[in-house]
């Protein structure tokens, strides 16, 4: 084993890091100098990096292999790809008018990479299958996926009454165009595409799937969030300075205040969930579609800032979860232990 392997090896949070930024910021970077809209897709496809360096680094860890599945990835892998490439183009159609031929060779190439990080949970790789079993098998209560899904709609609802009540004015209220119906159908296709492509999948799949169990061998849930904030922040930075993810400085805080009291409540939701990573996919998609389609008040921040502050004091995030959880892996192979298989359920 050569010295950078091992060194992934006993430190595989910050190779994902490591690894997310350059590709993302990489990629993104020739778009942003250049403004060439063909390599706006570049830009795109650097959305998904965080998932594909989870698997990345999960390959590099465990380079073994398990039991054939081969049948299950391709069955996934195709299901996965049709879906996807039908959310891509109908976001395409409703939100740009993009012919329907170009859509549909330019989706249809995009869409293998989530249908790829769905597959995976299938991989034959241990490592891979290890971190993205919950994504083809979702753990924990149905309870913690409704939370995830309703938690932040049912806030936002809540905050305008609450706001009307204490004389505060909206900070943003979207005027819905169209029918019931209509409305209906943008919010689905909003919601899929969301899950997909825009802070679901191609994100949390890697912040909380990848990153989060590793930071919390180490650390309690609560550190672990404040660390794993910091990063995501930051991994967005360029797409501020671009004008594309809250360009004014006024959105710019409270999204790093939003953000920092969500972090909470993902890690709150994986943890119950013993480590669910469609609870995070799901809450980061209601989350930002809610900005889309909900008036922002500032009232809800103050709920969600409250209920963050309760989930860390019911579940005392302060200490380490117990021996065993399925929410935290070994960041590195124990000492004296064979270099094959590096992820492993903890056992402190």
């Amino acid at each position: 084993m050569n010295k950078l392997t091992r060194w992934i090896k006993q430190h595989q949070v910050t190779s994902f890091f490591a690894l997310t930024y350059a590709l993302s910021w990489g990629l993104w970077l020739p778009w942003m100098l250049t403004r060439i809209e063909l390599l706006e897709l570049l830009g795109f496809i650097a959305l998904f990096v965080p998932a594909l360096a989870c698997i990345v680094i999960a390959r590099v860890v465990d380079p073994g292999t398990a039991e054939d599945s081969r049948r299950a990835r391709r069955m996934a892998f195709l299901a996965a790809w049709i879906l996807v490439t039908a959310i891509f183009i109908l976001n395409a159609r409703s939100s740009s008018g993009i012919p329907l031929p170009v859509a549909v060779v330019v989706f249809a190439v995009v869409g293998l990479i989530p249908a790829f990080v769905i597959a995976s949970g299938f991989s034959a790789n241990p490592g891979v299958r290890a971190r993205l079993a919950s994504l083809v098998r979702p753990r924990g209560h149905l309870l913690w996926y409704l939370l995830a899904l309703l938690l932040v709609p049912a806030l936002r609802l809540l905050s305008v009454p609450v706001s009307r009540l204490l004389g505060l004015e909206t900070i943003s209220a979207p005027a819905p165009t169209g029918g019931a119906w209509a409305l209906a159908g943008s919010v689905a296709i909003s919601f899929f595409y969301t899950v997909i492509a825009a802070g679901g999948l191609n994100e949390e799949t890697g912040w909380t799937g990848f990153a989060l169990p590793g930071l919390q061998t180490r650390h309690s849930p609560l550190v672990a969030s404040v660390i794993l904030w910091f990063f995501w922040i930051l991994w967005h930075m360029p797409l501020h300075f671009a004008g594309v993810w809250n360009p004014d400085i006024e959105s710019l805080v409270r999204a790093l205040v939003g953000t920092f009291f969500a972090r909470f409540i993902f890690t709150w939701l994986y943890n119950r969930s013993k480590g669910g990573i469609w609870t995070a996919i799901l809450f980061h998609a209601t989350a930002n579609v809610a900005f889309e389609f909900l008036p922002v008040t500032q009232v809800q921040f103050v709920l969600e800032a409250v209920i963050a502050i309760a989930v860390v004091l019911g579940d005392r995030m302060w200490k380490k979860l117990p021996a065993g959880s399925r929410a935290v892996y070994e960041a590195a192979p124990r000492a004296g232990a064979s270099d094959e298989g590096g992820i492993r359920h903890a056992t402190v």
